[in-house]
């Protein structure tokens, strides 16, 4: 079975596929057998006649990774919403079944899989009488997380509500990523404020022109 890590945001837009095209890169790069997996996604785009599935497509130019986008994905939906309205207005049912055994395939060829979860670590996938939220698919999965926050006014809110949540549903939580970095005071506060408070690990800060990461796997993969 593959080592595994999977990447969770405090909300949607927070640059989680940014993050992990990077990670991705460095694995690739240290020649790790890695690969990665987006189990739902929303928002595809319809091109020439297939779909495009936009974060995977991304994620595998920045990296170089050359694995099927087919196998990299169990949910591709068009329509740009929460999975849960997404799966309705398509009429295609979010199955775990099908996630954990999409995952599993891949557990099978690579050493180690990166999991980028959809949304925030509040987002729904069903809207039944017990809906799935991505708690119940890292569980599933039996990984650990990384979580991904913006740096500016309000981070502080958003990240610690985050790490609470996560931390009373029984999830590890291997450190923290900080995105869209500009280096303001407010910015410097809030992380020395959250790393403080938090008592995890800040693993790395990056803005968009980034085109590396500097990523101790060691800390996350325990070796």
């Amino acid at each position: 079975m593959s080592k595994s890590i999977f990447i969770t945001g405090t909300g949607t837009d927070i640059g989680k596929t940014y993050v992990s095209a990077l990670i991705m890169k460095q694995m690739i790069n240290e020649n790790m057998n890695a690969c990665y997996f987006k189990p739902v996604l929303s928002g595809a785009e319809k091109r020439q006649g297939r779909i495009y599935a936009g974060d995977i497509e991304y994620v595998k130019e920045i990296s170089s990774l050359k694995e099927d986008t087919n196998n990299m994905g169990s949910f591709i939906y068009e329509y740009p919403a929460s999975p849960h309205l997404s799966a309705r207005l398509e009429n295609k049912s979010f199955n775990m079944e099908k996630v954990v055994n999409d995952y599993e395939k891949l557990s099978e060829k690579y050493e180690y899989v990166l999991i980028e979860g959809a949304g925030g670590i509040f987002c729904p996938f069903t809207d039944d009488s017990e809906p799935v939220y991505t708690k119940e698919i890292i569980k599933a999965l039996n990984t650990s997380c990384i979580l991904v926050a913006n740096t500016t006014l309000g981070a502080i809110n958003d990240v610690m509500l985050s790490i609470y949540y996560m931390r009373d549903n029984q999830i590890d939580i291997k450190g923290i990523i900080f995105n869209n970095y500009k280096d303001s005071l407010i910015e410097q506060e809030n992380i020395k404020f959250i790393i403080k408070h938090s008592m995890l690990k800040l693993l790395a800060v990056v803005n968009h022109k980034d085109s590396s990461i500097n990523i101790d796997f060691k800390s996350i993969f325990g070796e």
